[in-house]
């Protein structure tokens, strides 16, 4: 999505996370778009320099993952309806889109099979949502 859609950055402070960067949309967007761009601010703020190693399943469920977004989202829930609200909190806090972003971030260009089957190995998820991305992935090979 980078480069597609102009942005602008603010500065701030939830719970755990502090003085994080957000990008957010400085001209239309979409529900996709906010998404998108609150996770690759998350990411960003993740692998800043000095931050330690983090498993896949610390970037798609910690303390500090929920902060970032709890604090991105605040700045969202007063701009959005509530309709669009709803509906960017709920894709954005799913454990199965956040392992397939998370996989997606650590082998950017791969294939949505590897991402899935990636995804299928994050211990966050129930067995069954790993057993489903796993056939996922098989199916789409």
């Amino acid at each position: 999505m980078k480069n597609q859609l102009k942005t602008r950055t603010v500065t701030f402070s939830y719970g755990s996370v502090r003085n994080a960067s957000l990008q957010i949309p400085a001209e239309d967007f979409s529900v996709m778009h906010v998404v998108e761009l609150i996770r690759e601010s998350y990411f960003a703020y993740s692998f800043r320099p000095g931050c330690g190693l983090m498993s896949d399943e610390v970037l798609t469920s910690s303390i500090g993952q929920a902060n970032f977004f709890a604090g991105a989202l605040g700045g969202y829930e007063t701009r959005l309806d509530a309709e669009t609200f709803k509906l960017v909190k709920e894709y954005l806090l799913s454990d199965i889109s956040q392992a397939l972003a998370v996989a997606g971030y650590r082998e950017p260009g791969c294939s949505h099979s590897d991402r899935c089957l990636r995804a299928s190995q994050n211990d966050v998820l129930s067995h069954q949502e790993r057993e489903s991305l796993a056939a996922f992935a098989a199916a789409l090979t």
